[in-house]
C-alpha cells in the first residue's frame, strides 16, 4: 500500500472515531461507482451522512478544506445521488466534510457539517 494510500486509511478511522464519538453511526466506508468514491457514510437519526476526509500536513497550499475543489464537490455530490438511488433512501441526506491538519499534536479535526 503506497503511502497516500495509508495516509488515507488512517485519516478516514480517525475521522470516523471522531464521528462516531459524536453520536454518529457507522454504516460503510469507500462507497465505489463510476462518478467517484465517497469515503465514509454515517447515519445520525434518519440523515444519511456523506463525509469527505482530507487529511494535510502542510499548509504550502492551503489547508485540508481548502483542496476540495468545485469539481470534487461535484463528484462527492454524484455520487452520492448514485448511492441514494442504489438504496432507495427516502430520507434526508447531506455532505460533510472532515479535515485532519497533522502538523499538530495530537491532529487537529476540522468537521463542517452540510458543507456543500
Amino acid at each position: 500500500m503506497s503511502e497516500p494510500q495509508l495516509t488515507g486509511d488512517w485519516g478516514e478511522a480517525y475521522a470516523r472515531a471522531h464521528l462516531e464519538a459524536h453520536g454518529l453511526q457507522f454504516v460503510m466506508k469507500n462507497y465505489r461507482c463510476k462518478m467517484g468514491e465517497i469515503d465514509l457514510i454515517m447515519q445520525t437519526g434518519g440523515v444519511l451522512v456523506f463525509v469527505e476526509v482530507r487529511v494535510r500536513n502542510t499548509h504550502l497550499h492551503g489547508d485540508s478544506l481548502e483542496s476540495i475543489t468545485h469539481g470534487k464537490q461535484q463528484k462527492v455530490r454524484k455520487t452520492a445521488e448514485r448511492y441514494l438511488q442504489q438504496v432507495n433512501h427516502q430520507g434526508d441526506a447531506r455532505i460533510d466534510v472532515v479535515g485532519i491538519d497533522t502538523s499538530f499534536s495530537p491532529p487537529r479535526i476540522t468537521w463542517i457539517a452540510n458543507a456543500f
